[in-house]
């Protein structure tokens, strides 16, 4: 594959589906690509922030 293209794109860990990244959620299955992206969710979909506060 043409890396130029790629790093524009990123796998749904979800369905594996190949995403544009600046998408808010995946087409395919409705995962929030941009919140994964940002490490505010994992690729489960459950919260990755602290929780001892």
């Amino acid at each position: 594959m043409d890396a130029a293209k790629n790093k524009n794109y990123v796998i749904c860990p979800r369905c594996k589906q190949e995403v544009y990244k600046e998408v808010i959620t995946c087409p395919f299955c409705r995962f929030g690509i941009m919140a994964w992206l940002a490490g505010k969710i994992d690729e489960n979909g459950d919260a990755t922030e602290s929780k001892s506060e």
